[in-house]
């Protein structure tokens, strides 16, 4: 639950064999690993850093700079995240529409 290296895998595990871990927050593997809380609060805390950042980027922020914004967001303590975490958590807020989703530039 608290290694990106092993989040990684399970989700590619799960892909290879047709089952979606996010799909329910009240799932078999939710309960066990915790992953739709993960990464709906995650998804939480990258809207926020976005937000805050709109003014200056006009909402696209590079990976790199949101890593660091929600880093710094959820402080010392937090669990670590990866790149990947970031990726799966913006997934979880396209269903809100307004344009959440990651681009690819150049």
């Amino acid at each position: 639950k608290q290694d990106p290296g092993f989040r990684a895998q399970f989700h590619a595990m799960c892909a290879n064999v047709g089952v979606d871990p996010l799909a329910s927050n009240k799932g078999f593997w939710t309960e066990l690993l915790g992953f739709g809380d993960f990464y709906y609060e995650l998804g939480v805390q990258v809207a926020e850093a976005c937000l805050a950042t709109r003014d200056h980027d006009g909402g696209l922020c590079d990976m790199t700079q949101l890593m660091r914004h929600v880093q710094h967001r959820r402080g010392n303590a937090a669990q670590p995240i990866s790149e990947d975490d970031l990726l799966r958590a913006i997934e979880r807020l396209a269903c809100l529409g307004g344009g959440w989703r990651v681009l690819t530039i150049g």
